[in-house]
């Protein structure tokens, strides 16, 4: 029984680097797609941040232009 368990500890042990590396790529890949969606999310907030300085400009405009007649 301890056998298998033996086996599998030493291939554990030759393979280290190789299962290092590959929860490397592993967990690059992941970050990447946060990081991919977090700037997306980010770009469409700064898009509507700027629609609503666009608005909050034009609005502004047109207070200053009435006052100003």
């Amino acid at each position: 029984m301890c056998k298998p368990i033996n086996e599998y500890l030493g291939l554990m042990r030759d393979y280290t680097r190789e299962i290092v590396t590959f929860g490397g790529f592993c967990l690059m890949c992941y970050v990447y797609s946060d990081f991919k969606t977090l700037a997306k999310e980010q770009y469409s907030t700064s898009a509507q941040t700027v629609e609503v300085l666009r608005s909050v400009d034009s609005r502004l405009a047109n207070i200053e232009h009435s006052l100003g007649k």
